[in-house]
């Protein structure tokens, strides 16, 4: 007995088995994994993509608050601040933007400083993977530039703006010097590298960037409604949710009394999630599976046009208006030309990301003006153009918190 006793003790404990509590990174950053970590890296961007186009879109003058949750207010109000957890910890599916663009940006990275190590033999197809890695990593520093105020990376030190589009920049530009970089994702960065070069006042190598983008080019970043954080966060937000409606400054736009196409809003003829609120609604975008544009030849186009300026632009101008079935523009005075330019943007580029940081660049007044009553909870409306460093970043940075 005292043996079988032994015997059954002995089997309890060779079956009683210890789950391990994390797995290592190490483990997983393989070359067998090289395609997961990319496309990982391709739909944390996405995620993140629809983020900056709706939170963007509402602290510029897109979309206006259409909801009673004060943890939204300060978005539209222009009154967030570096404590703010919304838009600072927020993750995918919302208003989140600084987790979401920062796990972008790192998985991008990443992929890249890892497939620098392995090599062709290790990972089948990598030159395409390096491409497609860079380029996502571009974006993300690009989409990061235009949203904050300032940026740090990796534990590093608080850079403006200039210098994260800088290193956009830098990524976009081993993609176009790659040797045998798929067309796509050429012209993707193409598009991204001019527009980075643009936000850093390098108009003429913008405009050669632009130039060489192809008529018809669009890329799109996908989205499903397989997932919460996947699905087309705008229509969301908008169409379904009533969390924000059009802002009153693109409703029923015309142009000689044709209704313009490019900035198809209606009323939904009921209110928002606060229903004291009208809903007017943006049908860009039609369903939670429609697919943001991510870099199209129509922004190459008007990055030309804005550079050019003078006949050139207003050709650039009715190249677009023609594609959209629009009456030409037309004018031989330098300011109105520009002036239109800018309008163009605006209508042609309507809740696709461009409009936050287009109101930097030309210094476009904020409407409602700063300290102007906000309506729907309180307070007066502030000035912020673009959002402050987190607090969740400077305090966990060694570099910033100082």
């Amino acid at each position: 007995m005292a043996l079988a006793a032994g015997g059954v003790a002995a089997c309890g404990t060779l079956l009683e088995v210890e789950a391990p509590s994390r797995i290592l990174e190490q483990t997983l950053l393989q070359p067998s994994n090289a395609n997961v970590l990319v496309a990982g890296a391709v739909a944390d961007f996405e995620c993140a993509l629809g983020n900056f186009i709706l939170t963007g879109g509402t602290l510029s003058d897109e979309f206006s608050d259409s909801q009673a949750n004060a943890a939204t207010w300060d978005i539209d109000r222009r009154t967030s601040f570096p404590a703010t957890a919304l838009y600072a910890t927020g993750g995918c599916g919302g208003f989140g933007v600084y987790t979401p663009l920062s796990i972008a940006r790192f998985q991008a990275d990443q992929a890249l400083r890892l497939l620098a190590k392995w090599t062709d033999a290790e990972v089948p197809g990598r030159a395409t993977l390096q491409a497609q890695a860079a380029a996502y990593a571009g974006y993300s520093y690009v989409l990061m530039g235009e949203m904050f105020c300032s940026c740090a990376f990796d534990l590093g030190a608080e850079l403006q703006p200039a210098a994260v589009f800088a290193l956009a920049e830098e990524r976009f530009t081993r993609v176009i010097s790659a040797t045998g970089a798929p067309a796509d994702l050429r012209n993707l960065a193409l598009v991204g590298r001019a527009r980075a070069r643009l936000n850093q006042g390098k108009r003429m190598e913008a405009a050669a960037d632009a130039a060489l983008v192809p008529a018809g080019f669009v890329f799109t970043a996908k989205t499903t409604a397989a997932a919460g954080r996947a699905e087309n966060r705008v229509f969301r937000s908008n169409n379904t949710n009533g969390a924000v409606t059009v802002d009153t400054q693109f409703r029923a736009q015309r142009i000689a009394e044709v209704a313009d196409p490019r900035v198809n809003t209606t009323d939904a003829g009921r209110g928002g999630s606060l229903p004291s609120v009208r809903l007017w609604v943006q049908n860009k975008y039609k369903s939670l599976t429609d697919p943001y544009p991510m870099a199209t030849w129509r922004e190459a186009v008007l990055i030309r046009a804005e550079v050019a300026g003078g006949e050139t632009a207003v050709q650039l101008i009715n190249q677009l208006r023609t594609a959209a079935n629009l009456p030409a523009f037309s004018s031989t005075v330098a300011s109105e030309i520009a002036a239109q330019v800018r309008e163009e943007r605006r209508r042609e580029l309507f809740v696709e990301g461009h409009r936050l940081f287009d109101t930097i660049r030309f210094n476009i007044p904020l409407i409602p003006a700063a300290g102007s009553t906000f309506p729907n909870g309180g307070g007066t409306y502030g000035s912020n153009k673009c959002l402050p460093l987190p607090d969740v970043e400077r305090l966990n940075n060694p570099t910033t918190n100082r």
